[in-house]
């Protein structure tokens, strides 16, 4: 049962994370908003996606990188972990350097990228210099791969909402002080490099003799030609992602000016929190599934597979239903009106939200079991499709564009040739896939319209009736999941590992 607390323990942090993260959101957008106004907000947001383009030259070290250090985890010797790390300190080194020259590069056009007007140029050209102080944390890097691939994403999570704790205080404190969009580039420095100093802390408390590794750089060759090899994959793989995923705010600011950022931004900001919490299952299981994977229990991998599928198809429509019915008004609550992008955004950001919770899970079992070149053409071909589409549709469509363009290159890319190499690769069942996520959507479409339906002809009693009824929304969905789309055999089995977890947590209190 240790998989299986590790991985619970994962994801209830993640889940606290999520929580935290939106309560900090709720109370802090509308300050940040009043004090700074949609334009800084907005030319923040799109200058910080640009400086996120700089992460490309890392080079795809970080998942070749986390793969081994999963695998050194997995042999049980300290060796192997110190000598791996190590190697990936040393990498990570060099990318930094490579790095810096580009970063000022980018410096230098950084304000016809997000066209800006009078004060707010010089603004974000000072707020950019400080934000590329962060590439000197670059080689740290390797410390919180080591805490994922250990299974204590807990850990990492925890420092990780200390870390938000940290960027809202001094944003919200340097946006009163009318520091601008340099108050709040330099509460985000602040806030990063006191986490990186924490998860530091932590992995030298778990191997205090790491560093004697350093004096045998024969050991770490192999592991460096390893490293590099399994880089190439990963660095387009990354570049993928960074086109299809992290562009949208980037797109609508060039297209539709900066301040349109902000009704794009918050609008989905709902439907993305609920995003990273399907995404936190992949995060929080695909070190275990790794494990099953490189001892040979393919048969077991591939059941897990298909049991967490239909988990996050089911959490996915459990979390994206109330968003869907109850977005407009919780807008409406937080922020005014005015600042709500449309029902038409909030049902795309759902549906993709969706999806990429049951892609990044299907993914990460090619980037934890060392494989991720098998996905290297089908990201190709989905990332390109997905920036034309989300260029064109913004032309013509506006604001919902970039989603669109997303959600179509899933639907008619992702989502059909993904299984066919998990089929290939692990002997995965087509059937079983899709009967895993299609059965969860089968009750949730319409349950979707019926409560869509009502919110639209009702106002919720501020904010405690809105979150009432987005509360009883997701539950009535689970109760109506647990009784149609899980078997009885299905319902005898998560009883058995609830009762045996809880056992298990008794135990060790």
């Amino acid at each position: 049962m240790t998989r299986t607390i590790r991985a619970v323990a994962n994801f209830s942090s993640a889940l606290g994370f999520q929580i935290l993260t939106l309560s900090i959101g709720i109370f802090s957008t509308p300050l940040l908003l009043a004090w700074l106004g949609d334009d800084r907000y907005g030319a923040f947001r799109a200058a910080s996606d640009w400086g996120n383009y700089l992460n490309l030259l890392e080079l795809g070290l970080g998942g070749s990188l986390t793969s081994l250090l999963a695998k050194s985890v997995g042999s049980g010797s300290y060796e192997n972990i110190y000598t791996t790390l190590i190697t990936g300190i040393r990498a990570y080194l060099k990318i930094a350097l490579l790095m810096i020259p580009a970063a000022i590069g980018l410096g230098i056009f950084i304000t016809e990228l997000v066209p800006v007007k009078g004060a707010l140029i010089n603004e974000l050209q000072t707020g950019y210099w400080i934000g590329i102080i962060l590439i000197l944390m670059l080689p740290l890097n390797p410390f919180r791969l080591l805490a994922d691939a250990s299974q204590r994403g807990y850990i990492v999570i925890l420092f990780l909402s200390l870390q938000s704790v940290v960027i809202t205080v001094l944003s919200l404190f340097f946006a009163w002080a009318k520091l601008g969009i340099i108050g709040q580039y330099l509460a985000v420095v602040v806030g990063i490099v006191f986490f990186q100093l924490t998860i530091c802390w932590d992995v030298f408390c778990r191997y205090p003799n790491l560093f004697d590794a350093l004096k045998n750089l024969k050991i770490q060759k192999p592991i460096e030609q390893k490293l590099w090899k399994l880089n190439r994959s990963t660095f387009v793989l990354n570049l993928s992602n960074q086109l299809s995923l992290f562009t949208d705010n980037i797109i609508i600011s060039y297209s539709l000016g900066p301040a349109t950022v902000v009704p794009f931004f918050i609008t989905q900001r709902l439907a993305v929190l609920a995003q990273l919490q399907l995404q936190g299952i992949s995060n929080s299981s695909w070190a275990a599934l790794a494990e099953l994977y490189n001892k040979g229990e393919l048969e077991k991998f591939n059941t897990r597979t298909i049991e967490l599928t239909r988990l996050v198809a089911v959490l996915g429509c459990a979390l994206m239903i109330p968003i869907v019915a109850y977005n407009h008004h919780f807008i409406k609550l937080w922020v005014g009106d005015n600042r709500f992008g449309g029902d038409i955004v909030t049902i795309l950001a759902a549906a993709n939200g969706f999806l990429l919770g049951i892609l990044s899970l299907w993914g990460w079992l090619f980037t934890g079991t060392g494989q991720q070149g098998k996905l290297v053409r089908l990201n190709v071909i989905a990332t390109a499709v997905n920036l034309v589409l989300s260029l064109t549709y913004t032309h013509f469509l506006g604001i919902i564009g970039p989603l669109l363009g997303s959600f179509t290159s899933f639907v008619t890319i992702s989502l059909w040739q993904l299984p066919r190499i998990m089929r290939s690769v692990f002997g995965m069942s087509l059937v079983s896939l899709f009967v895993a996520v299609i059965k969860p959507l089968l009750i949730g479409i319409p349950y979707a319209a019926l409560v869509w339906w009502f919110a639209k002809n009702h106002q919720p009693w501020g904010w405690i009736g809105l979150a009432m009824e987005m509360s009883l929304t997701l539950f009535g969905y689970f109760l109506i999941a647990w009784c149609l789309v899980l078997n009885k055999l299905e319902h005898r089995a998560w009883i058995d590992r609830f009762n045996a977890l809880f056992k298990q947590f008794q135990r060790q209190v």
